[in-house]
């Protein structure tokens, strides 16, 4: 497996290009982005593979509900959902879009038994100010980046504000934000440590924002019929692949398609360069990622069905699918 300092390295080389590191590591990012959304490499919408999910990127959460609370915060990797379902009355829960909701619920308050989802707004705090108020911000180390808030006044202006961090002391904020509204929260760049954000006077954490971390991300599910008791919500979901930071990072995908962020690289380099070959460089990469997504949809221990016992073959079993079979 290669490392980030190797593959910006080995690009460089294959290139010729020694004076455009930090591009080269932005391209490398790039690349990887495009991979994680490869519907760009297909030349048609809705061909098997265009809106693929990586398998290695499969998750599973899981959550308890509250009588009468209708949305949950989902975790903060969620990128997108694959399934949800409950075990208590056993039921995969759907989602519905808004238009198909408001059409056809006509008690979007009924109670019960969650057999639908929809998803709302994204949030960059994990709990929500308790009632409108300033906001402060701390390091676990000496830190001094700047923390961006934006946010909503108590008159529904949207407002913002710049906190630098001072190290372990925690620093105030001076605007203060509707309790009602959605916060999101940013830094200016990679920090030594966690940064903390409170709400000024009740001294609740709303978010913890990682070292690598520039800002969070939290989508909220809604259920209907809206949970009437405590139940376990299963979430199966996927995430992205993670962007490379340190010279000592590796990729998230298997070693085997290293050379496709390699190839997705060098196109942007021929591109800079203005060369010839960039159409071409860019054909090839494109191809890569359609080879890389028809063999992360194999599966080759699914059997979809056994046929049964041929009666013209005693002993003889047949197993096979609509493209072939085998006979034993």
């Amino acid at each position: 497996m290669q490392t980030f300092a190797e593959l910006v390295t080995g690009i460089e080389n294959t290139t010729r290009e020694t004076q455009i590191e930090d591009s080269i590591k932005e391209w490398i990012n790039l690349t990887i982005n495009e991979v994680n959304d490869p519907g760009w490499a297909f030349e048609q919408i809705g061909i098997r593979g265009y809106s693929h999910n990586w398998s290695s990127n499969r998750r599973k959460h899981s959550f308890s509900t509250a009588d009468t609370i209708e949305t949950y915060q989902l975790p903060r990797d969620v990128d997108k959902i694959s399934l949800v379902r409950q075990t208590d009355n056993p039921a995969k829960i759907s989602y519905i879009p808004d238009e198909v909701f408001y059409r056809y619920i006509p008690d979007p308050t009924a109670t019960g038994n969650p057999l639908y989802y929809r998803l709302w707004e994204e949030e960059g705090v994990s709990v929500r100010l308790s009632t409108d108020d300033k906001v402060k911000v701390v390091s676990s180390t000496a830190d001094t980046a700047k923390i961006s808030i934006v946010g909503y006044s108590t008159e529904g202006f949207l407002q913002s504000e710049e906190l630098t961090l001072n190290g372990t002391t925690e620093v105030d904020g001076s605007l203060t934000y509707d309790t009602g509204r959605v916060l999101k929260i940013s830094k200016s760049a990679a920090t030594a440590g966690k940064i903390t954000v409170t709400e000024y006077t009740a001294g609740t954490t709303l978010v913890v924002l990682g070292m690598e971390e520039r800002t969070a991300r939290f989508k909220m599910m809604g259920l209907y019929p809206i949970p009437s008791s405590a139940i376990t919500i299963y979430l199966e979901y996927y995430t992205r692949f993670r962007r490379l930071v340190n010279d000592t990072d590796v990729p998230d995908i298997d070693e085997k398609w290293i050379y496709v962020i390699r190839l997705g690289a060098i196109a942007k380099v021929r591109e800079y360069q203005d060369k010839p070959e960039k159409t071409e460089a860019q054909a090839i990469y494109a191809a890569a990622v359609r080879g890389m997504v028809k063999a992360d949809m194999q599966n080759i221990d699914y059997i979809p069905h056994l046929r049964n016992h041929n009666q013209t073959r005693f002993g003889k079993v047949e197993i096979g699918d609509e493209e072939y079979g085998l006979i034993f």
